[in-house]
């Protein structure tokens, strides 16, 4: 797979889910939870906060992971006085049918089989299907899902490897309403940042 770069969104933090790095992301995972309270406050009031937020960073990880995710990107500090509704997933996949198809044609069978709004793109020279829309809340999903969300995705064919392929999958709740002016404000965050997607030579 072609290696990329990409520029971080200041205050998010990215974490990596390979298997080889667990022992860091689980540090990582206690220092956000620890720095989620300033330490002035009260152990006894503190620390069942830290607990809590912990089991969501957890349950985020997890959901990722089982969603084939590599890379999980979280808001860890605040825009003014808003704690940030959003995140978004990195996953790498390779086409295993044994007939090679164009990458091109592959988006377009997935363009036709979306149920999203959909466009073709240009990810720094090579072809990508933007998917954008906008999912239902579900009362008996898990506590994450439990309100309508708006979700853009990206797939973008990988240089010099017609079967490999990078997701970008970003999910917002914005303010209460995914197509409201913030949930709008954070997309464009996102569309901006896919702009600076560079590849590397391996």
């Amino acid at each position: 797979m072609s290696a990329y770069s990409i520029v971080e969104i200041p205050g998010w933090e990215n974490l990596s889910l390979n298997t080889a790095d667990g022992a860091d992301l689980d540090r990582r995972i206690d220092e956000l939870a620890h720095g989620s309270v300033p330490d002035e406050v009260p152990r006894d009031t503190a620390t069942p906060f830290r607990q809590e937020v912990r089991k969501q960073l957890v349950r985020l990880v997890d959901q990722a992971r089982s969603a084939g995710a590599g890379l999980l990107c979280l808001p860890t500090q605040r825009m003014g006085d808003i704690a940030v509704p959003a995140s978004y997933t990195v996953s790498e996949w390779r086409d295993v049918e044994r007939e090679e198809v164009a990458p091109s044609a592959l988006l377009e069978s997935l363009a036709a089989a979306s149920t999203a709004s959909v466009r073709f793109v240009d990810i720094d020279g090579q072809p990508a299907l933007r998917e954008e829309s906008v999912e239902a809340a579900d009362p008996e999903a898990d506590p994450l899902a439990k309100h309508a969300a708006r979700r853009v995705t990206y797939t973008v064919s990988a240089p010099r490897d017609p079967r490999g392929w990078i997701v970008f999958t970003f999910i917002t709740l914005g303010d209460g309403s995914p197509e409201g002016a913030l949930a709008d404000m954070l997309v464009e965050l996102f569309d901006a940042q896919l702009t600076t997607l560079r590849w590397r030579e391996q």
